[in-house]
Formats: C-alpha cells, structure tokens, sequence
C-alpha cells in the first residue's frame, strides 16, 4: 500500500521562479542547520524523555538528503521510513508528511471490534482505510511543526509590535489578567519555554519547575506551591497567545507568536547598548 502524503503549502507564492530561488537558498540553509537528529525525530513524533529529548534508540535511523529535482530543490528528513520534506517547483513553495510506517504514530483510536461507546486507548495507528483521516491528521501536525520552525527564519516586526499588545491588561471571559512583565517577573519563565527541546513536542509543569527551582521565579518555594505558581503563569501565557495546551495532554507548546517574542526577547537582552542604539538609528 502506497504511503500517505499529507500536502502543506507555506503560503508562499512568486511570480518567478528565479525570485522563489533565494527565498529556498535560506530556507534550505535554516532546515538543514536547525535539522539535527533530536529535532527531525521530534517532527515526526518519536517518544521523548521526560527531559523532552528524544531516546537514543537505535531501530530510528534519521537520515537527511537534499536534492536537485525538475527545475526546483529538495530537502528531505527520514525517519525510518516515514519522512518530512520542503520543496520548490516553478513559482511554489510546498511542504509535505510521507507516512509509510503509520505504526510509528500513536493515536487515540478503538481497537478492532471494540464498541464505539467504549473510551478509546493510544494505539498504534494503522495501514487501512480506516485510519485515513488520523494518518491525515497526523500528517498535517507534522507538516505544521516543520512550517512553524521554519517560520521563525526571518521577523521583520520591529519589537515594540510584538510587546505592545502583551504589556497590557487584557480580559477574557469577564476575567481581568495582567500584562506580562517581559524583562521581569515573567523573564526567567518566557526563557525556559524558548528551549530548543521544547519546541517541538512541548513542556510539563514539571519540566519548568526543575529548570525555575534554582532561580528567582522559584525562590523560596516548595514544589507545590511552585507548581501552582508555573500553573497560573501558563494560564496568563495561554490568555495571551504565548503557549497553547497540547490535546489530551498535560503539555504546552509555544505558538508562533511565543517563538517570535522569545526569540526577540533573548536577542534583546543580549545585545550591547552601542549595537542597539547603531541598529535603532
């Protein structure tokens, strides 16, 4: 049985091909850079560690190709037989999920025969026909934690758009939340979540409270009166657009506008004054 491809399009569309060119140059540049085992296995959904790191298990061989192709390029991740891949052809710009293995994903699904009012379990997600539309799902998550990451290559916003609307208080559901105090309080956690190995597959309130126990935003606390601190700050993130709670999970993962504030965030806390203000003039 053919393998199941899942289409997703960057939304990136020249009038030439020539001028799609240098935009598949950097592309290609930043996929296969940021590209490295750990993360390629975390696209396409292979256990993590409770450190959200992937195991080193030897039956995942991951493998990288990049390919010349019609009048366009390829960059291809492999995991196993089951891969990720971003293309060019004439004037498009595609990304798209080949899943060969589909037992490879764990999937929330009734078992052969098991009445539908049952609670369904994670199973492995199978070949047939009746899994089509979770290995599109499916396909479709791992076409979109590619495109996110891949997003993140260039932010033109100047820095004072992505804080502007986050400073403020703002209500939801006839509920007042604060602000967020970027270079405050709320740095240290904002840092955390910018992790590399949280990226992909998220983080637990237990993650966060091992990396804040030792810092100022855990000082003095017990575990469970940080875990309840972690608890609040991830709601007032989630209000504000910054983390999303994964389904079915007690995970988080930034969204794309969390990556772009972290990422500006830690740019502008390591930048000298004489650099800032030469960028600034």
């Amino acid at each position: 049985m053919a393998g199941n491809v899942c289409a997703g399009n960057l939304n990136e569309r020249e009038d030439t091909s020539a001028s799609l060119n240098s935009i598949m140059d950097s592309l290609l540049r930043h996929a296969h850079i940021t590209g490295t085992s750990s993360r390629v296995l975390r696209y396409l959904d292979r256990p993590i560690t409770k450190s959200g790191r992937p195991y080193n298990k030897p039956m995942d061989t991951v493998v990288t190709r990049i390919t010349d192709f019609n009048d366009g390029i390829r960059l291809r991740h492999w995991v196993d037989r089951n891969s990720v891949k971003i293309y060019n052809e004439q004037n498009n710009l595609r990304v798209e999920t080949t899943i060969n293995d589909p037992g490879q994903f764990k999937v929330f699904r009734h078992k052969q025969g098991q009445d539908e009012n049952e609670a369904k379990q994670r199973l492995p997600m199978r070949k047939g026909v009746m899994d089509t539309p979770l290995r599109a799902s499916i396909s479709q998550d791992v076409n979109n934690r590619f495109m996110e990451d891949l997003a993140t290559l260039k932010e033109k916003t100047p820095i004072r758009d992505l804080m502007d609307n986050l400073v403020g208080p703002i209500i939801k559901n006839g509920r007042n939340f604060r602000g967020l105090d970027l270079v405050g309080k709320d740095r240290e956690l904002l840092l955390s979540l910018s992790d590399p190995a949280f990226m992909i597959s998220g983080v637990t309130n237990k993650m966060l409270r091992k990396r804040l126990s030792d810092k100022t935003f855990g000082s003095g606390r017990a575990d469970k009166q940080l875990s309840a601190k972690v608890s609040r700050h991830l709601k007032l993130l989630r209000v504000h657009g910054i983390v999303r709670k994964l389904p079915r999970q007690n995970r988080y993962q930034m969204t794309i506008k969390g990556m772009k504030l972290t990422k500006a965030l830690s740019a502008l806390l390591a930048v000298s004054t004489e650099d800032l203000l030469k960028m600034a003039a």
